[in-house]
């Protein structure tokens, strides 16, 4: 994995505070521009509103070809049971034509109103369609072009210090349609504009303003880094920054689901390109969870949790595999995992001879 230098990590996270110091102020710029450049906006609060505004985008006929070019979290959330989708390939190598387009955009612009495309999957197929419908996360507005080269280098992959295709859309598109009818009067061809419009989706951003240390997760830029590197991530599939930003809801932080998706190792805050502190924040929800529950047990996990600096430099063989089992004893996968590997993320050491292993622990120990 490409390290990130401290100094453009500390760069990156005082200009994302900048935009959100003034979020409400520097989003309504960016919809002013947008309306400016000739781009409708709709602002989405939650999942229904975001697929309620997706509909009235989409054509008005009852078999509706679409392409999505979506981020997995954010394609979680279109219900797809309104048109019929069609795959990116499709797209690209023009099988038929798409009536539609939603793609993500990886960044957006405030002060110029421009959306930014990274490495997109649909490629340069913006003029392939009529309709491009354009979801922008509110927490990946940037205030100024010139901080922009920043987060592609942070962004960018292992190996590359910027990405291989970076697009940009300012206003509608112009179609280049061949002309049917070539003669010495015709151009050649015609042109028509698609129509782009753009979604503002908040996705319940306002439970993590609510908390001074919560808000940190909206500096994420959905690099993807914290998942790499997470030991859990690697059976639940749900990455870091995921877990705090979940968390933060109602009907999350009743349950002790966090207990069972972090080991508070503390890898994604080392990895962080804008330094968000992950662990911090972790430890802060599982506080929140903890007290929720009166049941001694559950409080006593959140205990060993909350010790964990402590966990880590000890040397008792037997409190690591309690506390591994307490955690992880239904999850096989999971379990096997951490035993296997605790030599990389805990200061444990190994008791060989101990009386307390059987024949099948030694073989992974």
């Amino acid at each position: 994995m490409k390290e990130i230098p401290q100094d453009i990590k500390d760069y990156a996270h005082y200009y994302r505070s900048l935009f959100f110091k003034d979020m409400e102020k520097n989003v309504l710029a960016f919809e002013s521009n947008l309306l400016r450049n000739g781009i409708s906006v709709s602002w989405a609060k939650d999942v229904n509103s975001l697929n309620d505004h997706i509909a009235q985008q989409l054509p008005n006929k009852p078999y509706k070809k679409v392409c999505l070019d979506l981020g997995d979290n954010t394609a979680k959330d279109i219900h797809k049971a309104d048109f019929n989708e069609c795959s990116i390939s499709s797209l690209v190598n023009r099988e038929y034509n798409v009536d539609a387009l939603i793609i993500e955009s990886d960044f957006a612009i405030a002060n110029e109103g421009v959306l930014v495309f990274v490495d997109r999957a649909t490629q340069s197929c913006f003029n392939y369609v009529d309709n491009i419908v354009v979801i922008v996360n509110i927490d990946q507005i940037l205030l100024n072009m010139q901080d922009l080269p920043v987060f592609l280098y942070i962004k960018s992959p292992e190996n590359a210090d910027f990405p291989s295709d970076i697009k940009f859309i300012k206003s509608n598109i112009n179609q280049v349609i061949p002309d049917p009818i070539i003669s010495s009067e015709s151009k050649g061809y015609n042109t028509i504009k698609s129509n782009v419009s753009v979604i503002l989706y908040d996705k319940n951003i306002e439970y993590l303003l609510a908390d001074d240390l919560l808000m940190n997760s909206i500096f994420c830029i959905n690099c993807g880094k914290c998942r790499e590197v997470c030991p859990v991530a690697k059976t639940t599939n749900i990455s870091p920054i995921d877990i705090v930003k979940n968390n933060c809801l109602d009907e999350y932080n009743t349950t002790q689901n966090i207990f069972k998706q972090t080991t508070l190792c503390g890898l994604c805050q080392e990895v962080c390109p804008v330094n968000i502190p992950l662990t911090e924040m972790l430890e802060h929800e599982m506080n929140i969870v903890n007290m929720n529950f009166s049941n001694w047990k559950k409080k006593n996990i959140f205990n060993i949790f909350s010790k964990r600096q402590k966990l880590n430099k000890t040397t008792n063989f037997f409190l690591y595999r309690f506390w591994i089992k307490l955690l992880f004893g239904k999850n096989k996968n999971l379990y096997n995992y951490f035993l296997k590997n605790k030599a990389t993320y805990f200061s444990i050491q190994e008791e060989s001879d101990s009386t307390d292993i059987d024949s099948s622990d030694n073989a992974i120990l």
